[in-house]
């Protein structure tokens, strides 16, 4: 039992110190990427795989949308009110809210919620960084 103890308390000071995800690109990779592939399918196969649009592909479409229902003034307005949209379909998706044409849906459905999975801290660092690495630079590439 003495021995049982420190080594409790050496796996639960472990498990504290243990890096968690802090930049965008992190929280990305690990909460994002599993699905939304960034560069998009090489063979068949992998098209075949897919379980979700590429993220560029994502990114056009809310970015799109959020410019066509929102009509923001400048390109920051537009960054905030994606960003704001996003916050709340990734933890409360649904076919109604989305941007996604309706073969996206028919090809890959709605989003699960990631409520649990993400937390809002970590939506307040990832998305940022979606937006500026992912979504159409400007109104021209849409």
């Amino acid at each position: 039992m003495s021995k049982v103890i420190p080594l409790l308390i050496c796996l639960l000071s472990l498990n504290l110190y243990a890096k968690k995800p802090v930049t965008g690109q992190e929280i990305f990779s690990k909460k994002c990427e599993m699905c939304h592939d960034i560069y998009g399918p090489q063979t068949f196969q992998e098209q075949k795989d897919m379980v979700a649009p590429t993220i560029t592909l994502a990114m056009k479409s809310v970015t799109i949308g959020t410019d066509a229902i929102e009509e923001p003034k400048t390109k920051a307005e537009l960054k905030k009110l994606t960003i704001e949209f996003l916050k709340d379909y990734i933890l409360h998706p649904h076919k109604d809210k989305a941007y996604c044409e309706e073969t996206v849906f028919k090809r890959f459905n709605t989003m699960p919620s990631l409520k649990g999975f993400i937390t809002q801290e970590q939506l307040d660092i990832v998305l940022p960084y979606v937006y500026d690495n992912f979504a159409p630079k400007d109104r021209d590439e849409f």
